[in-house]
């Protein structure tokens, strides 16, 4: 499997994957999805520029853990791989299906309904509420300027 943390991004993926946000974006969304705190879904996540989590080589989606819904078109998502690791941004659990997984708090990020694109499995109760709970540890550790 390739890693892709050691994969170099290309102008022709860049262009790629503008190519597909710009179809994504131009979809109609007539129904759902209406996605729930606690759910994961693949996410179209695209190319992002140096350390940001990127969507997978080639398909651009990655898992992601929804944590907050705003209404039936914004959530507050965190990025998902499979490389767990022992740092503090990092929520290393065990998925439904026996995977090692972990969550990246540091990347959490506003997504549209539209960057969803299929629903893979529901979190336990426990490792949900241990990401809520490190996110609003970071989010209160932001210093207000002076």
């Amino acid at each position: 499997m390739l890693s892709l943390m050691s994969y170099e991004y290309s102008r022709e993926d860049f262009t790629e994957w503008n190519e597909q946000k710009q179809r994504i974006h131009s979809e109609k969304l007539e129904e759902g999805p209406f996605p729930r705190g606690g759910w994961v879904w693949m996410c179209s996540f695209g190319v992002n520029i140096g350390l940001e989590q990127n969507g997978g080589v080639g398909s651009f989606n990655r898992p992601g853990a929804v944590l907050k819904k705003f209404n039936n078109q914004m959530y507050w998502v965190v990025p998902l791989t499979s490389k767990q690791k022992p740092v503090d941004f990092y929520y290393n659990f065990t998925d439904p299906n026996g995977h090692n997984v972990a969550a990246i708090i540091a990347q959490l990020r506003l997504m549209s309904t539209k960057r969803l694109r299929r629903e893979m499995y529901q979190m336990t109760d426990a490792d949900i509420a241990a990401i809520r709970a490190l996110a609003k540890s970071f989010l209160e550790k932001i210093e207000t300027p002076p």
